[in-house]
C-alpha cells in the first residue's frame, strides 16, 4: 500500500556529531544595495560555491532578495534578519568592498565575540584561501 503524507513515516538512524564532526558556518558579509543587488548577489553566490567546494558551509544572506521579490519588507527589517543568522554563525567572511550594512554586521560579530576574516580581495579564491589559514592555526 503507498504510504500517504498523513501516515508516519521510518526514520533515518542518525550518528550523534562530535565537536571534531562540526563543519564551519561561515556568515558572508558584503556589499548588497550598491550598485546593484543582483550584481552583488550574483558575485556572493561565487564565493560561497568556493566555499562549500572547500568544505565549509556558507550562509548567504543576499539570499534575501529572493523573498524580497516576493514579499518586499524594510531594509532595517532585513538587516535584523540578517543579525540573528549572524548569531548562529561560526566566523564571519568580511568581503572587500564598501557597504554600510557589511561594516555594521562586523561590528555586531565582534560584539558577539564571532571572529571576522577579511581575505585580501572579493576573489572567491582568495576568500577560501583566509579561511583555510584561519581554520589551521
Amino acid at each position: 500500500m503507498p504510504q500517504t503524507l498523513t501516515q508516519p513515516q521510518p526514520k533515518a538512524i542518525e550518528t550523534r556529531k562530535t565537536a571534531t564532526d562540526h563543519v564551519p558556518l561561515i556568515y558572508i558579509a558584503a556589499a548588497y544595495t550598491q550598485p546593484d543587488p543582483v550584481q552583488n548577489t550574483h558575485a556572493v553566490i561565487r564565493i560561497a560555491d568556493a566555499l562549500l567546494d572547500a568544505g565549509f558551509i556558507p550562509l548567504i544572506p543576499h539570499l534575501t532578495l529572493a523573498w524580497h521579490l516576493v514579499s518586499p519588507k524594510p531594509y532595517d527589517t532585513w538587516l535584523a534578519y540578517d543579525c540573528h543568522l549572524l548569531a548562529r554563525c561560526d566566523v564571519l567572511l568580511r568581503v572587500p568592498g564598501y557597504s554600510h550594512g557589511a561594516t555594521m554586521e562586523c561590528t555586531i560579530a565582534d560584539e558577539l565575540a564571532i571572529p571576522v576574516i577579511r581575505p585580501r580581495s572579493a576573489d572567491p579564491a582568495d576568500c577560501v584561501a583566509a579561511l583555510t589559514h584561519f581554520f589551521a592555526n
